[in-house]
């Protein structure tokens, strides 16, 4: 009877510590397999994102291995994409914007029409590098190589949030 009793213990006890459920102090985001959980969204933000494939820029090719909506709404953002010069207009300037991600060429104007009410995320792939250097000073977070997997570009983004949350505070 105890050996049985023991037994079934140890079984209950092993599979009740075996789960992917093991959150600790620190980042609730990160499970015991080490990778993040996309299954729940982070409560805390719900930025808005607008994103601008123009096609004379180089936004679609640095986003051609992404799936970008579908990513952004796993790690918990509100993103809309737009491809049409008409259509931007009109989301911008319909709407607070947390997040502009649009070409280097688009970057500037942009920003003289969000006036700080926008964070902007310039992508920058076929820049020479004197455009390089002055458009890091002008912003915190320029994305230069597309990246390679769904969550180096839901990083990307934090880090572009992230600044614009850095800026404010000082």
């Amino acid at each position: 009877m105890r050996k049985r009793l023991c037994a079934v213990s140890l079984v209950l006890l092993n599979g009740i510590g075996s789960g992917n459920f093991l959150l600790g102090c620190g980042d609730k985001f990160v499970g015991a397999a080490r990778g993040t959980r996309f299954q729940q969204a982070p409560s805390g933000h719900q930025e808005t994102i607008l994103i601008y494939t123009n096609p004379a820029s180089d936004v679609p090719t640095a986003l051609a291995r992404v799936s970008v909506d579908a990513t952004l709404r796993r790690a918990g953002y509100r993103p809309k994409t737009v491809a049409t010069s008409a259509e931007f207009e009109r989301e911008l300037s319909q709407r607070g914007w947390d997040l502009v991600l649009v070409g280097l060429a688009d970057a500037q104007e942009v920003t003289q029409r969000a006036q700080n009410k926008a964070n902007i995320l310039p992508v920058a792939l076929k820049a020479t590098d004197a455009q390089l250097k002055q458009t890091k000073k002008q912003y915190p977070v320029v994305l230069t190589k597309a990246p390679a997997t769904n969550d180096r570009f839901v990083q990307m983004i934090y880090d572009a949030l992230a600044s614009r949350s850095k800026s404010k505070a000082a």
